[in-house]
């Protein structure tokens, strides 16, 4: 009998931890409130629509910039994970609210307008 059949040692198991990479939340969450917000504040400027619209986009629009600015600063300290993410959430949150916004003024001034002329 040879060496190499007296010697067999059992085969060994050798267990290795999966290490996922740190991802970024928030920026994930600020972008996808700000397609909401976007999707619903694109109809603001229509009269009546706009206007239910307005109340609707207005809520994901404030939680994409607070959501956008924290994952902002989460990307900093993860080393960059989920800026661009971020920015397109702050973006769109941001016009999203300031489409609002000039659309608000729009209505008032012609409101203004509409009753001073006595119409």
């Amino acid at each position: 009998m040879s060496d190499r059949q007296m010697t067999s040692y059992p085969q060994q198991i050798i267990y290795q931890q999966v290490i996922k990479p740190p991802t970024n939340g928030m920026a994930v969450t600020s972008l996808v409130l700000g397609i909401v917000a976007i999707v619903t504040g694109i109809w603001i400027p229509i009269p009546i629509l706009g206007l239910v619209m307005m109340f609707l986009a207005f809520l994901p629009a404030v939680l994409a910039v607070i959501f956008g600015h924290v994952g902002l600063r989460n990307a900093t300290r993860l080393g960059g994970i989920g800026r661009g993410a971020s920015l397109t959430g702050l973006i769109l949150g941001y016009v999203t609210l300031g489409l609002s916004v000039i659309t608000t003024f729009l209505w008032i001034v012609t409101a203004a307008a509409a009753s001073s002329s006595g119409q």
